[in-house]
């Protein structure tokens, strides 16, 4: 990556002008308006133990108005925007009198397609594109999948007229979705790196708004009117006295371990999405009286 460049908050997607592409072909720059158009050439990152070195085969990244016959090309828009101000983060240790920070949204081969970049251009030099490295398509890949927490189901259900019953088995689990369940696989590309994220659910965490949680190995299995009685085999709990206020506050967190490998390296990392349900809980009493004799 070069020194000096920054990738932009991805919200600020929704604040950019609307971009338009193919105003321009290989080898050149045009105006489009107050937007230029390059076109540009990122190439691979170096593998894992060389990082400051491309691959074999590969050249350096090209300069905003040249490219290199034959390898994939990003069309990249240079916006116009008002940078932060001197001391930002963004200016990566730079100060406004060195350069300027250019907002650029590259379409195509060799960068992440629609992703803002912000990226800072000394004083008298081009804008170079910065190379899309193998945890930046890891993070495109997961942003795909839509990883959802629980979709959270009780038996007795939340909706019910009485709730949970002290002492009776309560069953939970989570709607079974691609989402919810998976396991998930995507994959993202720019110029010849593909790479490809795997996310498994490892168990679902419950917090049952008593005081006491408790871990089920996946989804939980799903209730129906011929149990009623029993308890869950994979994900229960049985309540032992009153909560506060009457109802209990439940909260599900799906712990999801990703795996993603591409462009000569690869990674682990895990994620919890939390959901919540309220369940009321109440005490049944029964009054045994002796009948005469």
């Amino acid at each position: 990556m070069l020194k000096g460049t920054c990738v932009l908050a991805v919200g600020l997607v929704a604040a950019l002008p609307a971009v338009a592409y193919g105003q321009a072909g290989p080898g050149g720059c045009q105006s489009a308006g107050t937007r230029g158009m390059c076109w540009v050439e990122a190439t691979d990152p170096g593998r894992s133990g060389s990082a400051s070195s491309p691959q074999q085969g590969s050249g350096p990244a090209q300069q905003a108005g040249g490219h290199a016959s034959g390898r994939p090309q990003s069309a990249c828009v240079d916006q116009p925007w008002t940078p932060p101000p001197a001391g930002d983060p963004l200016w990566g240790g730079h100060s406004p009198s060195e350069g300027s920070l250019r907002l650029l949204i590259c379409q195509g081969g060799g960068a992440l397609q629609g992703w803002p970049r912000v990226v800072f251009a000394p004083n008298g030099q081009p804008v170079v594109v910065p190379q899309v490295s193998p945890a930046e398509l890891a993070e495109q890949a997961i942003s795909a999948m839509g990883l959802s927490a629980p979709d959270i189901r009780l038996a007795p259900p939340a909706d019910s007229a009485h709730g949970a019953t002290i002492g009776f088995p309560v069953w939970m689990w989570t709607a079974r979705r691609e989402a919810t369940v998976g396991p998930i696989t995507r994959t993202a590309s720019a110029g010849s790196i593909t790479v490809t994220a795997t996310a498994t659910l490892a168990k679902i965490d419950w917090s049952m708004g008593d005081g006491a949680t408790t871990s089920c190995a996946g989804p939980g299995t799903e209730f129906t009117d011929e149990l009623a009685g029993q308890q869950s085999p994979t994900c229960g709990y049985v309540y032992r006295g009153l909560v506060a206020g009457g109802v209990a506050a439940i909260n599900a967190t799906s712990r999801w371990e990703i795996r993603w490998s591409g462009g000569g390296q690869s990674a682990f990392r895990t994620m919890g999405l939390t959901s919540s349900a309220r369940l009321p809980v109440r005490e049944i009493r029964t009054l045994n009286t002796r009948g005469p004799r």
